[in-house]
């Protein structure tokens, strides 16, 4: 590219590398016109000052990649020191083309003018001959002063009183590409540059009021140039103006490079004000001296805030600064100011005085006084920054303070850890050994179940023999110990299921009062001691008084069949401290009640085993060693407390807390008793362990009753959707298989919303029971029972579910619902019924054929995306079982286009929109 604009140019082009150009033996003879100085030179203003020394009259170019211009003459700063003809130019062709010939035919005019002038000075400094005249010197003069003019770099132009153009420099040819037979003879407002600011300057010096200046733009050749105009009158002989003469200087590059340096001058001011609001907003207190007599020549906001915001600039630093105990901050300052070391402080206490306060106030700072240099190494005085730290200092004053009382804290504190953490040992350890009894206590249930109920199917056999019954009798008894054995051990593994109402214990201690004096015998004095208001408990009275009878049996063992027992009731308030120590309680208002006996008193090492199942300081047969084992899950799972305080010699208290009720006491109701009685209903019996299930089929159809099997949860749901009448489900608790029992029982009654639910088991889990309590509505018979519990239990149930016949006229309609979401389906059962219909709800059409075929159905609601069978075939099916059937097509995507006499009903659809569609 240069090569090609070097001929366009018909100059010579050398290139030359950095080093040749700073040879010695490039001669200065050999100056050239133009130099190119490429961009990627090292320290490339340092080379140009170099070469303008070497070559003070030929032309710079700095060359840069496209887009650098501005960031280059920024480099450059305000007085590069090069001279006034540079330039700068972009790599690319037009442009960099454009830029060379101008560069050299302003090189080519200044040779000129120089050549011009030292001819006029050689003909001047000539000696004049005689025989000159005065019109050949006239003459010579006019010459010298056109070739001057037409060698100058600037464009002149001449104009008269009228604006004609009288003349045109050979710069102005150049600079505005124009010749002077195009703008000699023309009326100036026909040049490119003319604009009414210049008609203005003009008249007025042709008014006599002195040169004027003016800039202005112009685009010449698609360039825009920044023109300044110098307009100055040209008199006559007389004094008179007879024109004026327009100086006219390209200042492009120099407008260019003013708005460069405005634009530094902005951002430069932009930065010294950032700079002094990041000074100013700094977190830490600033300030700066100056000198050896440390006069504070700026300060920040928080040092003002921190010396009590007076004017400290220009005062002493000894003055305004605060004052260090135990130094003097002049010293100090001083000693920085000599030695150039800095001096750091860490939480070094100051006293400051503020304006209008008498004493000085005491505060702390972190704090560094560094020695400040300039650029020649001199010092000029000392940078001071910190931070005000007095109230970390005070907290850390504080904790050191604490820390005289901190080792009995942890000490107190210590002592209730390992409280606690005994406290979370028994516990743990009393859970363990539930987990493993409750196991026990359910597979035992089970043994007792099958031998019970063989021996109640054995009894009529030897109804006549003697020894036979006896011995019968005698495995009775066995069963019923091992029953009781089996409730404790649930007790204590909290297992047990608890049917807890409000109660108040006083009623309940009245009623057992008979009960205790015949347990204790007349030896023993009972006292009971109920203070007054007290609240209601809401928890299992039969329950509690199992407990109650046990805990009495104990104190009764402890004092030898004589003594003193009472029973205190009062009510507790147990409080965040308390509970803080303890595992399982929580604080709140308990009604306690306390067991207290006269008797022998336990040991701490007996005391810490007490309540584990099974242990017992009683001699071998005379007794379980379960009393407060399940005294202690009876507390537990009736969401109270239990303790126990006792001393050898002195006695033993049980303190049971149950948690108080705000509702009010419930009356037990005693159930009837009378003799068993079967019926002839139909039950199904779900029921895995075989050996189980075949005793119970016995006795239920020794009871009369027709009975179903199944060995498994799925298996009952099978027979359930069947169709057969089935009057109860009588199904154990624990069941394999992924249908759980609780889900076998609300299908059933979706499906039989008629049937009656039994529950049995000998260790419930959390299926039907739930913080300790049977779920509302659930019956459960516990193993083991005898037939004739299980007949009562069943007539009971039976008897509950029956219902007054219905006059004709009172009978609700029928809807039949089949929907394969359950819970939709139960919701929809439970909206159809809201509506005063009956509802029978099946989860698909091959379930509900067989109520559709016995039963008679006002309304159908279908849905139609059904497993197996689809609704609208079910539907079509059930028209013609019930012609007059009213269908309702269920969808999730509006309505359904069908072929059969149907309405739809979109999903998710509301009550009003489901009565709608049934009653409208």
């Amino acid at each position: 590219m240069l090569e090609d604009i070097a001929v366009a140019q018909q100059v010579r082009l050398d290139i030359l590398d950095q080093s040749s150009l700073l040879s010695e033996r490039l001669q200065t003879e050999d100056e050239p016109s133009l130099v190119l100085l490429a961009p990627g030179l090292d320290k490339t203003l340092s080379l140009a000052r170099v070469v303008r020394k070497r070559f003070p009259q030929c032309e710079l170019i700095f060359l840069c990649l496209p887009g650098g211009v501005d960031t280059l003459r920024q480099s450059f700063g305000i007085a590069p020191l090069i001279g006034t003809h540079w330039s700068i130019a972009e790599m690319e062709r037009d442009q960099l083309a454009r830029e060379v010939a101008r560069s050299l035919n302003a090189g080519r005019r200044r040779s000129k003018l120089r050549t011009t002038l030292d001819r006029a000075n050689a003909t001047i400094a000539k000696p004049r001959t005689e025989f000159e005249g005065i019109s050949q010197r006239r003459l010579n003069a006019d010459y010298y002063v056109h070739n001057i003019i037409d060698a100058a770099r600037d464009a002149i132009v001449g104009l008269d009183t009228t604006l004609e153009v009288l003349y045109w420099s050979a710069g102005a040819c150049e600079l505005f590409r124009l010749s002077a037979r195009d703008t000699v003879g023309r009326q100036a407002e026909q040049l490119p540059f003319w604009s009414e600011a210049l008609i203005t300057a003009v008249r007025q010096v042709l008014s006599g009021s002195g040169t004027q200046s003016h800039e202005c733009s112009c685009v010449v050749g698609e360039v825009e140039l920044a023109l300044e105009v110098n307009v100055s009158a040209v008199s006559g002989g007389d004094g008179l103006a007879v024109g004026a003469s327009l100086t006219i200087r390209d200042i492009t590059a120099l407008a260019a490079e003013r708005r460069a340096n405005a634009e530094r001058g902005r951002q430069l001011s932009e930065e010294r004000q950032h700079l002094h609001r990041l000074f100013e907003q700094a977190p830490g207190f600033i300030a700066i001296t100056q000198g050896p007599q440390h006069v504070v020549e700026i300060a920040n906001r928080s040092f003002h805030q921190l010396v009590g915001l007076r004017d400290v600039i220009g005062l002493p630093a000894a003055v305004v600064f605060p004052q260090i105990e135990g130094q003097d901050v002049g010293s100090l300052l001083q000693r920085v100011y000599i030695t150039r070391r800095p001096y750091v402080g860490r939480g070094t206490p100051i006293l400051v005085t503020r304006a209008g306060e008498e004493q000085p106030r005491r505060g702390y700072v972190d704090f560094v006084f560094q020695p400040v240099l300039s650029e020649q190494d001199q010092l000029t005085g000392v940078f001071c920054q910190g931070h005000d730290v007095t109230q970390q200092v005070l907290a850390q004053l504080a904790l050191q303070r604490s820390q005289e009382d901190l080792q009995a804290l942890v000490d107190e504190r210590t002592r209730e850890l390992e409280q606690s953490r005994h406290a979370l040992y028994q516990s743990q350890k009393l859970e363990a050994i539930g987990k493993l009894t409750g196991g026990v206590a359910h597979d035992f249930n089970n043994v007792l179940q099958v031998v019970s109920g063989n021996l109640q199917l054995l009894r009529p056999l030897l109804s006549g023999n003697r020894l036979g019954t006896g011995r019968l009798d005698a495995a009775t008894g066995a069963v019923d110990r091992g029953a009781k054995l089996a409730a404790e051990l649930l007790a204590f593994a909290r297992k047990q299921p608890l049917r807890p109402v409000p109660t108040h214990l006083a009623r309940l201690l009245r009623n057992m009062d008979a009960l205790l004096r015949q347990a204790l015998g007349e030896a023993i004095e009972i006292e009971t001691v109920v203070a007054g208001g007290l609240w209601t408990t809401m928890v299992d009275p039969h329950q509690l008084e199992n407990v109650v009878l046990n805990l009495a049996i104990n104190a009764r063992d402890a004092m030898q069949a004589s003594g003193k027992l009472t029973l205190e009731l009062s009510n507790a308030m147990l409080d965040e401290l308390f509970t803080q120590t303890q595992i399982d309680v929580e604080a709140g208002q308990y009604v306690l009640l306390a067991v207290s006996d006269t008797g022998s008193g336990m040991s701490a090492q007996i005391l810490e085993h007490a309540f584990e199942p099974f242990y017992t300081t009683k001699p071998e047969g005379e007794g379980t060693g379960l009393g407060l084992s399940m005294a202690y899950g009876f507390a537990k799972q009736s969401g109270g407390h239990i303790r126990i305080y006792s001393e050898p010699g002195s006695g033993t208290t049980v303190k049971l807390y149950l948690p108080r009720t705000e509702q009010p006491e419930v009356l037990a109701v005693p159930l009837p008793v009378g003799p068993a009685v079967g019926g002839d209903e139909t039950i199904l019996v779900v029921e895995d362990d075989l050996a189980v299930q075949g005793t119970v089929v016995e006795l239920l159809n020794g009871l009369g009753y027709q009975v179903l099997r199944a060995n498994d949860a799925q298996s009952a749901l099978s027979i359930l959707q069947s169709g057969l009448r089935i009057d109860v489900l009588f199904t154990d608790v624990v069941m394999p298989g992924a249908l759980s029992t609780t889900e076998l029982a609300r299908q059933a009654k979706l499906l039989l919303p008629a049937i009656a639910v039994l529950f049995t088991s000998g260790y419930t889990r959390n299926a039907i029971v739930h913080g300790g309590k049977l779920d509302t509505g659930v019956e459960l018979l516990s193993k083991p029972y005898r037939q004739e519990e299980l007949a009562r239990k069943l007539r009971q149930l039976l008897a509950s579910r029956q219902t007054p016949a219905l006059p004709p006229e009172a009978v609700r309609p029928a809807v039949l619902v089949v929907e394969d979401q359950l819970q939709l389906l139960a919701l929809t059962c439970e909206m159809v019924q809201e509506l005063g219909l009956t509802a029978e709800g099946f989860p698909s059409a091959e379930a509900a054929l067989p109520a559709l075929r016995e039963k008679h159905f006002e309304y159908l609601l279908v849905d139609v995306n059904l497993p197996g069978m689809s609704g609208p075939e079910f539907a079509r099916l059930a028209l013609q079982e019930q012609p007059k059937l009213q269908v309702v097509l269920l969808s999730g995507e509006g309505a359904v286009e069908t072929s059969i006499p149907a309405r739809s009903l979109g999903k998710p659809y509301t009550f009003e929109q489901l009565e709608a569609i049934l009653k409208g």
